[in-house]
């Protein structure tokens, strides 16, 4: 399987989330899964591009009662989230951040799947990789940490499309 993490802001401009859909069903065409977190916003039209090219996908909703923080995917959380010790947060805000790992890394805790790259719009400041806004922050640190290309739709849509380019024949 191939899968991408399709998430970023709640807060995305319009243009960026009609966007967002195309390449959510581009891939799904092209056998991406995606991945994402049921979010408003970003996470939403990556998955309405899915769903409208009929494609696999892995949505982490934190309200879904069956989600459940495996110990490992809560490590992961605590160490791209340095600003904050989870021990300080409350349960939900520690679901939040674990859904980003699941995010990144499957839920299957024996075969972990890493992402094949990360497409996510975050406003924070370009020139700030690893730091953006929001849960995104988290998903795109622990990618970084593991070397996944990662393009933020505010200022890396070329080089998202030259990258989609040598992916898909």
């Amino acid at each position: 399987m191939k899968y991408y993490a399709g998430i970023g802001s709640r807060e995305t401009p319009p243009e960026v989330l009609e966007r967002m859909e195309k390449i959510g069903g581009f891939l799904a065409r092209k056998g991406y899964t995606l991945r994402s977190g049921g979010a408003r916003g970003a996470d939403s039209a990556f998955e309405r591009g899915a769903d409208f090219a009929k494609g696999p996908k892995e949505v982490w909703n934190p309200r879904d009662e069956n989600i459940f923080p495996h110990l490992w995917a809560t490590e992961k959380a605590s160490a791209t989230c340095w600003e904050f010790p989870l021990e300080r947060m409350k349960s939900y805000t520690i679901q939040l951040i674990t859904r980003n790992m699941y995010q990144i890394f499957g839920d299957d805790e024996k075969d972990l799947k890493p992402v094949d790259f990360v497409i996510y719009y975050s406003p924070a400041d370009p020139s700030q990789k690893g730091r953006e806004s929001g849960g995104t922050r988290y998903a795109v640190r622990a990618a970084l940490e593991e070397n996944i290309p990662c393009f933020n739709l505010r200022n890396q849509a070329e080089e998202l499309a030259l990258f989609l380019k040598k992916i898909s024949p």
